[in-house]
């Protein structure tokens, strides 16, 4: 079956990068580009943010990929005043490699006669009003990988310390129409409420997330890490998340 390949070039392709101290296995699933969810969002997040079919016109479906930490990486951030370097570094080398992921993944389909089109993972906003064209949580959210939790962070059954990343393709893929139960306490029966406890500048509340807050204190990070470590791309905080029960999951 196509999706069966497609899974298994993501798994095989995340493997080469042989860190285990860092990566687990990748979660995979589809959805379809005229879902009408993916319209939903230019109301919940702003006309701004494109429709698969907007951005390939002969889109037919949306490949949905998480890659969750390892439960060290996952955990550091709370463990640490400032950005987490353990944390830091799985966010840069996922981000590189998921060029290369995707790049294996749309060869293959290109091959196939298939057209496809690859979303890059991080930083697709405009860093004058930090809108986002493409939301790759949302739309593994509409592709059945989790449900978002009050942190605005995606819950899987793998946990929420990762990265997600999308291709879109013209090939019909099966879409995934399980229903995802959401496991966010604090969504559930207004418990925990550790991530917006533990904002390092309060950017976080029950009814919003200040982006300007968040983005600034990631830049911050950011310089820190280059001028400490060899890390040249880590914007990064995960403080939010790191908190989380649910963070990390077996």
């Amino acid at each position: 079956m196509l999706e069966d390949h497609i899974k298994k070039v993501i798994s095989e392709s995340l493997s080469l990068v042989n860190r285990p101290d860092l990566f687990r296995q990748p979660l995979v699933a589809f959805s379809s580009a005229k879902n009408k969810k993916y319209d939903e969002l230019k109301t919940l997040i702003g006309e701004w943010h494109s429709s698969p079919t907007e951005l390939l016109p002969e889109a037919k479906s949306v490949i949905s990929y998480f890659v969750p930490f390892t439960k060290q990486v996952v955990e550091e951030p709370k463990t640490v005043k400032d950005g987490s370097f353990l944390w830091s570094e799985a966010y840069q080398e996922i981000n590189k490699h998921f060029n290369i992921i995707n790049d294996l993944v749309c060869n293959y389909l290109d091959e196939l006669g298939y057209k496809t089109l690859k979303i890059k993972s991080t930083h697709t906003y405009d860093p004058k009003d930090l809108k986002c064209f493409w939301s790759h949580r949302s739309a593994a959210v509409i592709a059945g990988l989790g449900t978002f939790g009050a942190n605005k962070l995606v819950i899987t059954e793998k946990g929420s310390g990762g990265r997600f990343c999308t291709v879109i393709t013209s090939a019909f893929l099966k879409a995934n129409i399980n229903t995802v139960e959401n496991k966010c306490l604090y969504l559930e029966n207004g418990s925990c409420g550790l991530c917006f406890k533990n904002c390092p500048v309060n950017a976080l509340t029950p009814d919003a997330i200040n982006k300007f807050e968040c983005q600034d204190f990631l830049n911050e990070n950011e310089k820190k890490m280059k001028d400490l470590s060899s890390l040249q791309s880590a914007d990064t905080c995960g403080k939010c998340i790191s908190v989380c029960p649910l963070a990390y999951i077996e």
